[in-house]
């Protein structure tokens, strides 16, 4: 079965000192709407009963064929393996 690891950001805390250099990967989560796929870091919980399928950053996720083809046209391929 399909396995769909959900993308990740690199982002830095920033401030001063050390802190500067530290650096960590944050999850990003998938809104899928139909055909169309929308990257979010933050969702509202309010509003995941409204996408067709959701993937939450920092997940791995069991996908059946219809959900690998939509992924797969929108881009997301090589998070799939």
């Amino acid at each position: 079965m399909p396995t769909l690891t959900t993308p990740t950001r690199r982002e830095g805390i920033g401030g001063t000192g050390l802190w500067r250099y530290y650096s960590l990967d944050v999850g990003i989560t998938l809104l899928v709407s139909g055909s169309t796929v929308t990257e979010v870091q933050f969702p509202w919980q309010g509003d995941l009963e409204n996408y067709d399928y959701v993937y939450l950053g920092g997940h791995s996720y069991s996908l059946t064929s219809a959900e690998v083809t939509t992924l797969t046209n929108a881009g997301y391929g090589a998070y799939i393996t």
